[in-house]
């Protein structure tokens, strides 16, 4: 099967259906088993379900109330990456299971740590990054563009590099911030040593 171009995995993405969209089970509320949405598809990619290891990383953990946010954040992108994963283009070519083990549970969680699943709805980067995680993982590639455009285009839309910057130039600003203070500080110490020897 040819895999779509870009728009028609958008719109694959944001039309996904409410099963892929509910509280995972676990959470207040929960009504989807994230556990048993990703056993069912590695069984319908590789033939034979997860292992009870990798499985075991799709139940909600406990905390208080921030924590079940972070939790309902993290297994609802995990649903929406299951969602993609169904499309039959990558069901055609599914991803090596170190791929989809890496993709699943450690991308996603570095993912839902910086933007919440919400954003999916909202916001078409944030599907485009789901889109192409899903894609490296499968190594498939869209259209008409090459694996070299496909890693620059996934680093321009990628929320876990964009917040790692967007920390480093907080953290050098702050740095440039104590510098200049400390400067401005020896600067009036020297001057008032001045006046006081004068």
């Amino acid at each position: 099967m040819t895999v779509p171009p870009l728009g028609a995995w958008l719109r694959w993405v944001a039309e996904r259906p409410p099963a892929f969209r509910g509280t995972p089970v676990g959470l207040p509320g929960g009504r989807v088993s994230v556990r048993a949405v990703v056993s069912d598809l590695v069984e319908t990619l590789h033939g034979e379900p997860g292992e009870p290891p990798l499985l075991a990383a799709f139940d909600a953990a406990g905390g208080g109330a921030g924590a079940a946010r972070g939790e309902a954040s993290r297994l609802g992108w995990v649903l929406a990456a299951c969602q993609v994963l169904w499309h039959p283009a990558v069901r055609a070519a599914p991803p090596a299971r170190v791929a989809l083990q890496q993709l699943l549970v450690e991308e996603l969680a570095g993912v839902a740590a910086v933007a919440p699943v919400e954003a999916l709805d909202r916001d078409e980067e944030r599907r485009e990054e789901l889109v192409r995680r899903v894609l490296r993982a499968a190594a498939l590639a869209l259209p008409g563009e090459s694996a070299a455009e496909a890693e620059d285009r996934l680093r321009q839309v990628d929320s876990v590099e964009r917040h790692r910057v967007l920390r480093a130039a907080s953290a050098r600003e702050q740095r440039t911030r104590e510098v200049r203070e400390a400067m401005a500080r020896k600067a009036a110490e020297e001057a008032a040593a001045k006046v006081s020897r004068e």
